[in-house]
């Protein structure tokens, strides 16, 4: 499947193999990408388009990045962004389910874990802090209603 859940096929096992490695490319791309200064990542979330997530407007309000909508030299800039992520979060835990949160300001970044293993992150998320707190060394997100 493709990233919008669509089945992909292909016409030759070479095309496929193509493609394949295409992939393996983008993850070595975002495992060597530099990370952004706190600043640097401030600045690229400000300059972008950030989309609300309507599904879960009311369970988990949120807004999310996708890296296919960026220009090329946009890209490469999410790869870093994802990189600041790996190296400058703070553990996070979300209905129970552990995940690295880069707080910036007011807002906090995350993505979600990517399967398989060999593939690039392609989503971001981020909602503001007022949904986080930090309770037995750890950031929870604050379920709908609890919010101070």
């Amino acid at each position: 499947m493709n990233e919008d859940f669509h089945d992909v096929s292909f016409d030759t096992e070479n095309e496929a193999k193509a493609k394949l490695l295409s992939l393996e490319a983008e993850r070595r791309s975002e495992d060597t990408a530099i990370p952004f200064s706190k600043t640097e990542a401030k600045v690229f979330a400000e300059n972008h388009q950030w989309k609300y997530a309507t599904t879960y407007a009311k369970t988990a309000p949120h807004e999310y990045l996708v890296k296919r909508w960026l220009s090329q030299e946009d890209k490469l800039l999410f790869e870093r962004l994802v990189q600041t992520i790996n190296k400058g979060s703070v553990i996070g835990y979300f209905y129970g389910h552990k995940n690295n949160y880069l707080i910036l300001d007011d807002y906090y970044y995350w993505y979600m874990p990517v399967y398989p293993e060999n593939m690039a992150v392609d989503l971001i998320n981020r909602t503001t802090i007022d949904y986080l707190e930090y309770r037995d060394g750890a950031y929870y997100y604050k379920e709908k209603g609890i919010r101070k």
